[in-house]
């Protein structure tokens, strides 16, 4: 009898993290652990393959774990399908170990801050330019926001791009003024992507290829009806993390990243962390590539198992002696994995 062909389903590990983190019942932590030690390897969609038995043995799960993801396995269709039309519908997910993965994410951000899934709608291909994000401790003026305006414009005629943040004040200006202008930019959203509606001029650019919508939050999340996001901090950290460059509106500026070049607008007073004050693009472009060097001893540019130690990747064989630990392996899935 012909045996059935293991999935080749190339979302399969991506929708096992986002099930993990967000559905499974099990806490946020413990799906970060549980999902770390085979990320190097994507070994999470080839242990959920072989079996619930197999998968609680190799990821050292508790019985109250493994009786959870027992239960996941007979809605498990249903869940796939609705993840399958969000993609259907434009929602983009990248995983920390996926080579699109942000850079900025790693140099910028201390590993266990850093999400290890990122949403996306739009034009994906908007992630590959340096991105510049304007930032102010205090409510910016007329003039110095049409600083702002002027300065991201020219910089995106350069190749670069702007990056706000969606919310009221000179973000929401920002934003305004570059959809009247059909001036591309990204924004990160501080919800959930496909709980999040965008506004008809919004809608146009997405769909002209003009915007990127981004987001670290679980995609059906959104913040209460009444009072303040309680995500909206992780947002400004996200967002302040995933910029190449902050553009510095006003006194004081806000300290960057260990390595993240700022620059201040001029009048705003220099500080040890931010010294440099903007003069044109060919000067932030240089900054940007002294930036983009190797990256500092001791930044982890691997998704961290944390506490354990960094594995190194397994083997196709080493993948299937271990599986074979726990009992029957299925022939086309060892031969998938050779």
């Amino acid at each position: 009898m012909a045996t059935e062909p293991a999935s080749t389903d190339p979302n399969l590990e991506t929708d096992l993290w986002r099930w993990l983190l967000f559905e499974s019942g099990l806490s946020r932590r413990r799906a970060r652990e549980i999902i770390l030690q085979g990320a190097q390897s994507n070994a999470l969609s080839l242990f959920w393959q072989a079996g619930p038995t197999i998968l609680a043995q190799q990821l050292g799960l508790s019985p109250e774990e493994t009786e959870l993801l027992r239960n996941a396995q007979a809605s498990w269709p249903q869940i796939q399908t609705r993840f399958q039309v969000e993609r259907d519908q434009g929602l983009t997910t990248l995983r920390i170990n996926e080579g699109g993965y942000p850079t900025t994410l790693i140099r910028f951000l201390p590993a266990e801050r850093r999400p290890l899934l990122l949403f996306a709608r739009g034009e994906i291909g908007l992630l590959e330019l340096p991105m510049a994000l304007p930032v102010a401790d205090t409510p910016p003026d007329e003039m110095e926001i049409a600083w702002m305006l002027e300065t991201l414009a020219d910089l995106t005629a350069e190749g670069a791009l702007a990056l706000f943040i969606a919310r009221p004040g000179f973000e929401a200006r920002g934003v305004k003024t570059f959809l009247d202008a059909g001036i591309p930019f990204a924004l990160v959203i501080p919800q959930g992507l496909t709980a999040y509606a965008p506004p008809a001029n919004l809608q146009h650019a997405l769909d002209a290829d003009r915007a990127l919508l981004v987001s670290p939050f679980q995609p059906e999340w959104q913040p209460p009806a009444t009072g303040e996001n309680p995500m909206l901090p992780h947002a400004l950290a996200f967002a302040s993390a995933f910029a190449h460059a902050l553009l510095v509106l006003t006194s004081p500026a806000p300290a960057p990243a260990a390595g993240q070049p700022c620059f201040r607008r001029p009048g705003v007073t220099a500080t040890d962390h931010c010294p440099d004050e903007y003069d044109d693009a060919e000067g932030f472009f240089l900054r940007l590539a002294e930036a983009a060097a190797p990256i500092p001893p001791g930044v982890t540019t691997r998704p961290q198992p944390s506490p354990a130690e960094e594995l190194p990747p397994l083997s196709p064989e080493e993948i299937i002696d271990t599986l074979a630990q726990g009992g029957h392996i299925p022939p086309a899935l060892a031969a998938r994995l050779r």
